[in-house]
């Protein structure tokens, strides 16, 4: 016998899917936010808002976490290694990727 879904259980699923990519939409704006304020090289806003959006679903603080450039640093040092045409995350002139 097939065990359809209930209309009331399709549309807890639906909600609760609205949510996450809800809270996941906030992280990301909040993650940017973070990046463009703390100088991070627009390249890495994407990457560091898909760690801070892990980050923040697996703490208890959920998205209120504190809006610090640590947050980039633990990114970057975590991360980091990854990105070998790179010394720095950070915009500064004399960072420029190398070549």
């Amino acid at each position: 016998m097939i065990d359809n879904p209930t209309p009331q259980q399709r549309m807890e699923e639906m909600d609760q899917l609205y949510m996450a990519d809800l809270f996941h939409e906030h992280c990301t704006d909040r993650a940017n936010e973070i990046a463009k304020e703390f100088n991070l090289l627009p390249e890495f806003y994407e990457d560091f808002a898909e760690y801070y959006a892990d980050v923040c679903r697996e703490s208890d603080d959920g998205y209120s976490l504190t809006y610090s450039k640590d947050l980039i640093e633990d990114w970057w040092d975590e991360y980091g290694d990854d990105y070998d045409d790179y010394s720095s995350p950070y915009e500064h002139e004399f960072n420029k990727k190398l070549n």
